[in-house]
């Protein structure tokens, strides 16, 4: 049984869901943007994998009217599925809305039907009547899964009804970062219960956000089109000391992982899934991204989060399955590298830089979190620092010369793809540069990684 308490911040009553006594969710199903007038074959490795829970993430019909009825038949459409139905049969099913089931393309908080397309949202995943829900302005809600020490916290944000209007790009549909104060994504309602939310005891945290969080670079919507909101939860995320989180993302009509480390408490990962049957029918030239770890570009997808829990330290396994039901991106993630405390995630927490200078023209074996990837101006040598600011007197780089290192440095490919985030245990001699301690590897394989 689930048990549910209300938490009264002002005159706003949100819902906080505790821990099911169930067993811990291993198998978490997401995607986006699925077209209910289409063919829609992705059902099929879908329920081959078996979710025990459900997220959808935003266009899950394509409504774009004015017209409330027009809206709700489009959603009835979708609820006959015969995939759809058995998706619900299977497992339970959570959802928040992007731009088109929200009711009009890239809309936001002026959208003149908000409140009618909420109630239809809601009927469409056949939230109780007398829930708190059908009471709060917009759809975000969080729930807990799992026993004490497994708990798996999904939280839905709502992008859309309190979302200020964007700053116009260079073109029809783009947008360029617009620094206000006053413009928000979340609203204040929903700000202060995101910071109640994130309090809530928890192993492992999926925050479902319809656009992307972690990309910076592209035209489109992103929590970057409002920069001071993309800070305010980073601060967020810090001060509530809020561990395991994990963004989960759709609306780009693509699948994309992608892994933010600075500015951040540990290493952020955003799972990207989008189409259902919406994604990219041929190649385009790629969105620029400097944090993307990987890419899915062309056909539809699916998202899933697999949780080892025998593991001592539990494996998250980042996923995106194509129509075929082959794997075609996959991040094995430690639990422990999601933990804002101890210096085995980001390593600021001790004075490496201090403990090298005790081994000076020595063998020293060091063990640390990269937390920073540097390059000189001509890319002739690589720095893994143990520091986010590669500056701070705490720092401690192990350096890579492509000199010395050759083609075992071209083979392995761009460092900071495949250190950053990574724990790693160095052997070598420690010697100065410009009076600061460094480990100048000889060889690629004195880098050990642990998974």
């Amino acid at each position: 049984m689930r048990r549910f308490a209300l938490l009264l911040l002002g005159v706003v009553v949100f819902p906080v869901v505790a821990a099911d006594d169930t067993k811990p969710l291993s198998r978490i199903g997401f995607g986006s943007c699925l077209r209910q007038d289409k063919a829609q074959p992705i059902w099929t490795p879908l329920l081959a994998t078996k979710p025990e829970l459900f997220v959808f993430l935003g266009d899950n019909i394509y409504a774009d009217t004015r017209e409330i009825e027009v809206m709700r038949q489009k959603y009835k459409q979708q609820s006959e599925k015969e995939g759809f139905q058995a998706l619900r049969k299977l497992c339970p099913l959570l959802g928040t809305w992007d731009d088109h089931d929200f009711g009009e393309d890239d809309a936001g908080a002026n959208y003149p039907l908000k409140k009618e397309a909420q109630e239809a949202f809601l009927d469409f995943f056949e939230v109780a009547k007398d829930s708190p829900r059908r009471k709060q302005e917009g759809i975000y809600e969080a729930k807990v899964y799992g026993p004490e020490g497994k708990r798996v916290q999904v939280i839905m944000l709502d992008m859309r009804y309190f979302r200020s209007d964007l700053k116009a790009g260079p073109r029809r549909g783009t947008y360029a970062p617009l620094d206000d104060p006053k413009a928000t994504f979340l609203g204040e309602a929903q700000w202060k219960w995101l910071e109640e939310q994130l309090k809530v005891p928890a192993e492992v945290r999926l925050i479902g956000s319809s656009v992307q969080f972690v990309p910076e670079e592209h035209v489109y919507e992103k929590w970057a089109n409002l920069p001071r909101e993309r800070e305010r939860l980073l601060k967020l995320l810090a001060s509530t000391k809020a561990n395991g989180v994990i963004f989960l993302s759709g609306d780009r009509h693509l699948a994309e992982l992608s892994m933010q480390q600075e500015g951040t408490p540990y290493p952020l990962y955003d799972l990207t899934s989008s189409g259902m049957n919406q994604g990219n029918k041929r190649f385009r030239k790629i969105e620029p991204n400097k944090h993307r770890l990987a890419i899915h570009d062309v056909g539809d997808n699916f998202g899933l989060v697999r949780i080892d829990w025998t593991k001592t330290d539990p494996i998250i396994s980042l996923e995106i399955h194509d129509v075929d039901g082959e794997v075609t991106i996959r991040q094995k993630v430690p639990l422990s590298r999601l933990q804002a405390k101890g210096d085995v995630v980001i390593g600021e927490s001790r004075d490496l830089a201090a403990e090298a200078r005790k081994h000076l023209d020595k063998e020293w074996t060091v063990e640390f979190t990269v937390a920073n990837v540097g390059a000189n101006k001509s890319k002739s040598m690589y720095y893994l620092n143990s520091n986010k600011d590669f500056r701070d007197d705490k720092n401690f780089p192990v350096v890579l010369s492509v000199k010395t290192l050759g083609a075992d440095l071209k083979k392995l490919g761009d460092p900071q793809k495949v250190y950053l985030g990574k724990k790693i245990k160095v052997t070598g001699k420690v010697t100065l540069f410009n009076d600061k301690p460094q480990i100048l590897i000889d060889k690629i394989d004195q880098i050990k990684m642990s998974e």
